[in-house]
């Protein structure tokens, strides 16, 4: 586990409770508890070692995803695109296969 990606979802998770969420424009979630719940179960998952949901995840963050249509319809797009940035550093060095040592 990656302390670092849970962090990253608790901020999603605390910007998405801090106010209203325009969920209109994605088809993904019916309202923000979803939304709320779904960012909940990827952090206690991750919490718990449990990375199996990642590649959702990361599929949500994507400039076109789920996560990002809510960040910028809900006014919090540049909090967003700081997270999503991250989150994909991090999710490559995570998801990358280990290099060979160099001979």
């Amino acid at each position: 586990m990656n302390p670092q990606l849970v962090e990253i979802i608790d901020e999603l998770l605390a910007i998405v409770r801090s106010g209203p969420q325009d969920v209109d424009w994605q088809p993904y979630y019916d309202n923000e508890q979803e939304l709320v719940d779904d960012l909940h179960d990827h952090a206690e998952r991750m919490r718990h070692g449990d990375d199996s949901r990642l590649p959702e995840l990361k599929f949500s963050l994507l400039p076109t995803g789920d996560l990002n249509e809510i960040a910028f319809s809900s006014g919090w797009g540049h909090h967003y695109v700081r997270l999503a940035d991250l989150f994909d550093e991090l999710y490559t060095g995570t998801c990358r296969p280990p290099r060979k040592p160099n001979p």
